[in-house]
């Protein structure tokens, strides 16, 4: 048998030799932009990647991390049966033993890395908020402030801490308003299941073209438990002949999310919102096991609240239905009856400009049971990777919601937040979306163009290439797609807008 021929080491030197030469040639003479064949970019490494590779530019971020204290929940581990019903109590006078009266004090924050920002002779916008929450203990009221946004705040980020704070110093607990059916099996800010043929229908991104009409409440969703006939517009059955009817059983379930703070993993108020109740329903509320209360809820094409109240807060919070068709779910909301609310209404994909694609009246009777005062707009995230010369389109666009916010909401403050840096690999490296700041620049003056105040949190987390900073950090503070934050990352976020606020507070307090 012929021995195999054996390649000689200088040939195969000269073979790589040979290859490196050719992508030498390639790396000099190939054009800097690529080439585009049709869809496809075709990039080639150049000489200076090759000999000076770029180095990642990031933002210094330690001192956000060493100026922020995102202390921990001050009753962790404290059951949620045995919690006080407020954490924190504001500096009192009292007389005789007797409370005479609650005296707001500034609240100690530390460091502020990007204060509110308003429009021109207007930064006094917030004062009648601020003495509404100043003077809670004495109302005894409950506020509720709504944290809108995209899929930055899914999962209960950066509101969760948001409340914690609030609540530690103007009191309240619950988690809020939270849909009948989550998306994404999301278990925060409580932890919920479903049982039954439930459907979710948003007012944002693609919308199921069988739904006819707009009523999506106020977290722009609403759940059903049977399919859809035809436009699940209301109608009366004013035959009075009785016919066999297919049923629909279905069930939701509430617990506590192992991911909360202890103070929205309390509630001793649990309120049903629905509408459009085309057929008689019967529902059976459990807690722990123990049946609550059997309800039959006659056909009503109108909005119905039903509230049931705890002396202790369930581990688990049944609702069980039995319709021949189901009504519209537009929330639960777990809460009290005075402090401060604060809601997470994450909405994946969404640019902050659905609002006008929601009922107007039912969205304002909503607003009205709720108590709405403050809204927290946080959007553009979507907007920056469609890249523009100008986003003067969106200025108008955003602006016009904001417009018709305040219509639907007599006397709501608003607050809209400008989006984090977000990353995009430019050969080896991550830089800033060019976007980034123009979307920041647009979302600002539609604020300012409607009397809002502004957050800055590009700025406040470093600005431009800050993004590799928090992702690089130990620990991470920001995921690897270079947008969205770690849930620690939000904690930090939160804080820093928390401070901001509370430091406008602050400035309001000094000036009664």
């Amino acid at each position: 048998m012929a021995n195999s021929p054996i390649t000689k080491p200088y040939k195969v030197l000269i073979f790589i030799l040979s290859v490196l030469f050719i992508l030498l040639l390639l790396a000099i003479f190939f054009p800097k932009n690529g080439i585009l064949l049709g869809n496809i970019e075709l990039k080639f490494i150049s000489v200076q990647q090759i000999f000076n590779p770029a180095k990642q530019p990031s933002s210094d971020i330690s001192n956000i991390v060493e100026n922020i204290d995102i202390e921990e929940d001050m009753v962790s581990g404290t059951v949620a049966e045995e919690l006080p019903d407020e954490v924190v109590l504001l500096d009192s006078t009292v007389v005789d033993s007797q409370v005479v009266y609650y005296e707001a004090k500034p609240i100690i924050i530390d460091t502020v890395f990007k204060y509110l920002e308003f429009p021109p002779s207007k930064n006094n916008l917030l004062f009648p908020l601020y003495e509404e929450m100043a003077n809670l203990r004495n109302s005894g009221k409950l506020i509720r402030f709504m944290h809108y946004g995209d899929s930055q705040v899914e999962q209960d980020r950066i509101t969760n801490y948001l409340r914690y704070k609030l609540q530690q110093q103007f009191g309240g607990f619950g988690a809020g308003m939270v849909p009948a059916m989550q998306a994404f099996n999301f278990q925060a800010p409580m932890k919920q299941s479903n049982e039954g043929d439930w459907h979710r229908y948003t007012a944002f991104g693609r919308k199921d073209t069988t739904v006819k009409h707009n009523r999506y409440g106020v977290l722009g969703t609403f759940a059903r438990f049977a399919p859809i006939i035809t436009d699940t517009v209301f109608q009366y059955n004013t035959t009075g002949v009785l016919t066999p009817e297919q049923k629909y059983t279905a069930s939701v379930s509430f617990g506590a999310s192992p991911y909360g703070y202890s103070n929205v993993k309390r509630y001793s108020r649990c309120r049903m919102f629905i509408g459009n109740i085309p057929k008689e329903l019967t529902v059976k509320v459990s807690a722990d096991g123990q049946l609550k209360e059997t309800k039959n809820i006659l056909p009503n094409p109108n909005l119905e609240v039903h509230t049931w109240e705890f002396t202790t807060t369930p581990t688990n919070l049944v609702f069980e239905f039995e319709s021949a068709n189901s009504p519209e779910f537009y929330g639960f909301s777990f809460d009290t009856y005075k402090g401060i609310i604060v809601d997470n209404i994450p909405m994946r994909g969404a640019s902050g400009l659905m609002f006008t694609k929601m009922n107007s009246s039912l969205a304002a009777r909503l607003h009205r049971i709720l108590n709405t005062k403050l809204l927290i707009l946080q959007y553009g995230g979507n907007v920056v990777p469609m890249e523009r010369e100008s986003y003067d389109y969106y200025r108008k666009s955003f602006a016009y919601r904001l417009k018709k916010l305040k219509q639907i909401i007599p006397g709501v403050h608003i607050i809209v937040i400008g989006p984090a840096d977000m990353s995009k690999k430019q050969d080896d490296i991550y830089v800033t979306r060019p976007a980034v700041p123009l979307v920041r620049d647009a979302l600002r003056q539609a604020a300012f163009d409607n009397d809002c105040a502004f957050w800055d949190m590009y700025e406040a987390m470093g600005g431009e290439n800050s993004m590799p900073g928090w992702v690089f950090h130990d620990p991470p503070l920001g995921e690897k797609d270079f947008i969205h934050f770690t849930p620690k990352g939000a904690k930090y976020v939160a804080k820093m807008f928390y401070n901001a606020f509370i430091a406008d507070y602050n400035r309001y307090l000094r000036t009664r």
